[in-house]
């Protein structure tokens, strides 16, 4: 069984082939998001823990979460949208419904597909693990090295808890920026990126914010003025009803 192990602290990931079967029989019966002692894969393991994040069969069927069973299922699956920003109350709710290991090329499209279910069986030919506690030795080209990030975070909450800024620090000034040499001109200046910073509350964006309030408050107003107008217009009309109701009555009265 081959078991690609990925260790968040250094961005480092390393493949692993083990033969012995002894060695990894304790991830037999275990489920996904489960964590699990490294100790039996060697002496190198000792005092690590892993928590298992996927895997495929020998066929590169996928595993998938929440299905209780060792073996592959069908399953009737279904896409949700692509965006990240749902527009309604309904589209949310696609988002939520959208199923792992299946990408819907239209919309509200479902399919069935084979799947394998959580549980680790002997079926499985890769697993995919992701190290929880580090134990005492070094394992090459996994825990000695520290691969730098490529991209910095996106987000303006993110910037400022990656470099502990406060309200008041501009974060447009502490984007990442990666340099960038085009690949179709040779002899090209590099030139350097930044991501759009997402959720930016910027004046521009309370001004914004301030139209889009006054325009709903004027609405509202006018809608109000409206109801008073045909209020007022609808007790006119049943006055004059009735007094000219009343005008006939009085009429055929005299007529008697």
């Amino acid at each position: 069984m081959k078991f690609n192990i990925a260790n968040p602290a250094t961005g480092a990931q390393k493949l692993i082939d083990i033969d012995d079967e002894k060695r990894y029989r304790i991830f037999y019966d275990k489920r996904l998001s489960q964590e699990v002692p490294g100790d039996a894969l060697g002496d190198e393991w000792a005092g690590y823990i892993f928590r298992i994040t996927g895997g495929n069969d020998k066929q590169g069927f996928p595993m998938k979460q929440g299905i209780l069973v060792p073996h592959r299922v069908r399953l009737l699956l279904s896409g949700g949208r692509k965006e990240g920003n749902p527009a309604s109350k309904s589209s949310a709710l696609k988002l939520q419904m959208a199923d792992s290991c299946y990408r819907a090329r239209r919309t509200g499209e479902r399919k069935r597909k084979s799947v394998r279910g959580c549980i680790i069986a002997s079926d499985i030919a890769v697993l995919s693990l992701v190290i929880v506690k580090q134990g005492e030795k070094d394992i090459p080209g996994l825990t000695d090295t520290v691969l730098p990030k490529r991209l910095g975070p996106k987000r303006a909450t993110k910037i400022r808890k990656f470099f502990n800024l406060s309200k008041k620090d501009d974060v447009r000034k502490y984007v990442i920026r990666r340099e960038v040499t085009s690949k179709k001109k040779e002899n090209a200046k590099p030139y350097t990126k930044a991501p759009k910073i997402q959720r930016l509350v910027t004046p521009v964006r309370l001004q914004r914010r301030r139209h889009l309030r006054s325009l709903k408050r004027r609405k509202l107003e006018r809608q109000k003025e409206q109801k008073s107008e045909y209020d007022a217009l609808i007790a006119k009309r049943l006055s004059e009803k009735k007094a000219k109701v009343a005008a006939i009555k009085a009429h055929k009265a005299q007529a008697a």
